[in-house]
């Protein structure tokens, strides 16, 4: 693609812009369009890369899950114990009371 610098800045001054700055925008758009960009070849090994990530995020969610469950449980199991002991010691203390 050809780009005419100084057309560009010819246009950009005929609609106000004052010289520098008109030249600073073409100089711009130069560098932008010169720039190469993504092609499909530049982005299918990036796919198989998402989806190798993917699996692995699915792996670690379901490792994560299972770790929450087990944990919940633990945490269930100590509550339990907590209000009997708890129940248990209250028990003890109003009998003594008598």
């Amino acid at each position: 693609m050809t780009f005419d610098k100084l057309a560009y800045v010819d246009r950009l001054t005929a609609a106000g812009f004052n010289e520098p700055r008109a030249r600073a925008l073409a100089d711009g758009l130069d560098q932008a369009l010169r720039e190469e960009v993504a092609t499909q070849s530049d982005i299918g090994p990036l796919k198989s890369d998402i989806a190798s990530i993917k699996g692995d995020l699915l792996v670690f969610k379901s490792e994560l899950l299972a770790a929450m469950k087990a944990n919940k449980i633990d945490l269930l199991k100590w509550i339990t114990m907590l209000i009997v002991g708890q129940t248990a010691l209250f028990a003890a203390l109003e009998l003594l009371r008598w």
